[in-house]
């Protein structure tokens, strides 16, 4: 069995579809107890007050992890304790090769909106493996793409890795061992 981990920052999302009613709660919420708007998210008794226990159990569109693309971020493959091939995730987008090291696919992030609804950015900054996928046999880096999306807002964007492809199959990750050191709302 091979391994392949990525260890650094990564944020895990959600894109959350809150109707307008909720939303006026929250900013009703937020103004009486003199707090941001985004700081209802994260705190517990504020939320019940809104009708949820967390933010887990907001309405989302779409969710996920993805592991951010710069040189602290770093990406190995192992077969049982030996390390085969490690590089850093910024290695994905730089182009100062005559040829591509990596097969690699680029997406956009987009989300869909509905008339009546506010939409939101929710992500956690995490620290630690991001993700571990497990593959039953392992040629070499060529059968592997590497899925990069690009995530932009009004003033902010960036572009992480995503996902991981074997053969033409999607693999799935299956676990995390990571710890939350941030955590924001931003407006869509």
């Amino acid at each position: 069995m091979f391994v392949v981990n990525v260890f650094g920052l990564g944020i895990v999302y959600r894109v959350l579809e809150l109707p307008n009613t909720l939303v006026s709660k929250i900013e009703s919420i937020a103004s009486s107890n003199n707090i941001s708007f985004s700081d209802v998210f994260f705190d517990f008794d504020l939320l019940e007050q809104c009708g949820v226990n967390s933010f887990v159990h907001l309405p989302v569109q779409q969710q996920g992890i993805g592991c951010l693309i710069h040189t602290e971020t770093l990406l190995e493959i192992r077969q049982q304790r030996r390390k085969i091939h490690q590089f850093t995730l910024n290695d994905l987008v730089t182009q100062e090769y005559l040829f591509p090291l990596y097969n690699i696919r680029d997406e956009v992030f987009v989300v869909q909106k509905k008339e009546g609804f506010h939409y939101f950015f929710l992500y956690q900054v995490i620290k630690g493996r991001i993700v571990k996928y497990c593959l039953q046999n392992f040629q070499g880096i060529d059968d592997l793409e590497f899925t990069n999306t690009l995530f932009s807002f009004e003033e902010q964007s960036f572009k992480m890795f995503t996902g991981l492809k074997f053969k033409d199959q999607q693999v799935k990750s299956e676990s995390d061992d990571s710890v939350v050191i941030e955590q924001h709302v931003l407006p869509i």
